[in-house]
């Protein structure tokens, strides 16, 4: 729950910066403990320090420090998303695929991955990485498949986690295991393939 932030403790130098501007600071030192040192970085004295504010100015906003981490990556995971609804939706999906290893490949997609990788050892931080992040984002994903499947150009029935699964499993097992480079052409190959192998056959009703 957020809560309206007031003026620092101890106002810096130049002032009163307005809350927006304190917010953003805190989510910019979070980004960067996460990149530099992982999940256990990110602690509330850490991230007030870096960011050269009281801790009180952190619980404003966040009750502890996976709640600051979490709205991190939230935040930088924003541009993965494809709204301009434009072209085919097998050209849709090769974007929104290439904008996201675009990110994870960014400065903050360090950040992305390093609380992706605590999660798998932290069951309260997992739980609420899907409860915020991952169940809403494969939600709209979900719509772009649903509008593919109404379009005629995925089978009607096809299962939406499989279909899911089979476009993203390749891109995150390479990034996040193998270390195999994601080429835009790698993308082009997953989505084909999965196109091909769910896609709607002529004369199927």
């Amino acid at each position: 729950m957020r809560i309206k932030d007031t003026a620092p403790a101890a106002a810096p130098r130049r002032g009163r910066p307005r809350s927006p501007e304190v917010r953003e600071r805190i989510l910019a030192a979070t980004e960067e403990l996460l990149s530099e040192g992982g999940f256990q970085a990110v602690t509330v004295e850490a991230v007030a320090a870096r960011a050269g504010v009281a801790k009180t100015s952190l619980y404003r906003w966040w009750p502890n420090r996976a709640a600051v981490a979490l709205d991190c990556v939230s935040a930088r995971m924003t541009p993965i998303a494809d709204e301009a609804g434009m072209g085919g939706f097998r050209e849709r999906f090769r974007r929104q695929l290439k904008a996201t290893i675009r990110l994870l490949n960014s400065p903050q997609g360090q950040a992305i991955l390093a609380l992706i990788g605590a999660k798998q050892t932290d069951p309260a931080l997992a739980q609420s990485y899907s409860e915020q992040i991952a169940r809403p984002r494969r939600a709209q994903t979900r719509m772009l498949l649903q509008q593919a499947t109404r379009a005629g150009e995925i089978a009607a029935g096809t299962d939406p986690d499989v279909f899911l699964d089979a476009i993203y499993g390749p891109l995150y097992y390479r990034k996040v295991v193998s270390g195999e480079p994601v080429t835009d052409e790698f993308i082009d190959r997953i989505v084909d393939a999965a196109f091909i192998a769910f896609g709607a056959k002529p004369g199927a009703e």
